[in-house]
């Protein structure tokens, strides 16, 4: 490779890695509210019903469905592209640090970075919606006796921001304004989306047919879990939670499809991408061959 060259590379690396933490950051002083950007402040009937639940501590806090929605999928992807390096290896050749590493940066790294992007949206939705949580009326307690509620027996819209609450707990009543959409949804849902296609394109192993979509079916689950349980603690409306939802699978989807290297994977006709669990396959992997066509249909 040529010096010119390198340093190009070296150069499209180094904005990569800038762009990636840019996000990231980026995302984080949006999420715990360190930019000093109050959501838009709406107001509220005073007999809705649908602000009147208790304020609860979360079921799933935002360190745990961070965990389970991208920390867990990454540790799993990395393992399985170290199978899949491992089985691609012509014999005796040694492990390749650099092919492994740039294996994952394009898969696992978009990952990431399709993950701070969903949050970073999440976050400008929930600024700009200014949606009331369930538990407001628990957080912000509003003095009644200065809110003119009703009007010849009426509920009225009542504008009014924080000044009228009684709560003094400042920044419950700021996250209380935050509600649509729902960025656990947005951030299980992303991540799951995401990994379930890769496991679709990456994880074949033809002993066990049906443990694929049996796992699949689990991460699933398990998104949906981590989203209901917004509802369950009176965090979030329903259609915070789809709403949430809706934009963490477009936006896995438009990662997968336009950032990733899965199609290329999908497209390729070389075996060596996937995992194949039988002699025989592996056999044909090591010879860089094609299986016979009988054997395949067996598969």
């Amino acid at each position: 490779m040529s010096p010119s060259k390198t340093t190009y590379r070296a150069i499209g690396i180094v904005l990569d890695v800038g762009i990636f933490l840019a996000v990231s950051t980026l995302a984080g002083l949006l999420g715990f509210n360190k930019l000093g950007i109050n959501p838009t402040v709406r107001g509220f009937f005073c007999d809705d019903q649908s602000l009147m639940y208790p304020y609860r501590p979360d079921t799933v806090s935002t360190a745990l469905a961070a965990i389970l929605s991208a920390l867990i999928p990454a540790i799993l992807m990395a393992v399985i592209e170290g199978v899949h390096h491992y089985q691609s290896r012509q014999k005796g050749q040694g492990w390749n640090h650099l092919k492994y590493t740039t294996t994952c940066y394009k898969t696992i790294g978009v990952f990431l970075f399709g993950m701070g992007l969903t949050l970073i949206l999440g976050e400008i939705g929930k600024l700009f919606a200014g949606r009331l949580r369930p538990h407001f009326f628990d957080v912000c307690k509003p003095d009644y006796g200065k809110i003119d509620c009703f009007r010849n027996n009426f509920s009225v819209y009542v504008n009014v921001g924080d000044q009228y609450c009684m709560g003094t707990d400042l920044s419950l009543m700021t996250d209380a304004r935050k509600s649509f959409p729902s960025n656990h949804a947005t951030a299980a849902f992303f991540g799951f989306t995401y990994f379930i296609i890769y496991l679709q394109v990456r994880f074949i192993w033809t002993r066990i047919y049906l443990f694929r979509p049996l796992l699949q079916a689990a991460f699933m689950g398990v998104a949906l879990y981590i989203a209901f349980s917004r509802i369950m603690d009176h965090k979030h409306h329903l259609i915070d939670i789809l709403g949430g939802a809706v934009l963490g699978i477009i936006v896995a989807v438009l990662t997968v499809r336009f950032v990733s290297l899965l199609p290329s994977y999908r497209n390729s006709s070389d075996g060596q991408y996937d995992i194949k669990c039988t002699d025989a396959n592996r056999m044909y992997a090591d010879k860089n061959i094609q299986a016979p066509l009988e054997m395949k249909e067996q598969v």
